[in-house]
This record gives C-alpha cells, sequence and structure tokens, in this order.
C-alpha cells in the first residue's frame, strides 16, 4: 500500500511541475507578443507614434 502512495505522490509532483513549467511558457509568451493598439487597432510597441 505505501509503494501505490509513494507512485501517487510522485505522479502528483511529476505533473505538479509539467504544469508549472507550462505556465512558464505561456507567461513567457504573452510577455514578448505585440500588443494591440487601442488607438488604431494594429499590433505594434507601446509607445509608437500616431501620425
Amino acid at each position: 500500500m505505501t509503494v501505490i502512495y509513494g507512485l501517487l505522490a510522485l505522479g502528483l509532483g511529476a505533473s505538479a511541475g509539467l504544469a508549472a513549467l507550462v505556465v512558464g511558457e505561456l507567461r513567457w509568451e504573452a510577455r514578448n507578443r505585440l500588443p494591440r493598439c487601442t488607438t488604431c487597432g494594429e499590433q505594434h510597441h507601446r509607445h509608437a507614434a500616431h501620425r
């Protein structure tokens, strides 16, 4: 019975680590993506001049 609990704990730890990696990767992609402008609707840097 303790072997089953050990494997269950190992599986939960592995799934938590994988979830943390996926969340970190999603945050990295969201941070590096160009934001959509609220003035013109295009994607460019935040402080782009609208001429």
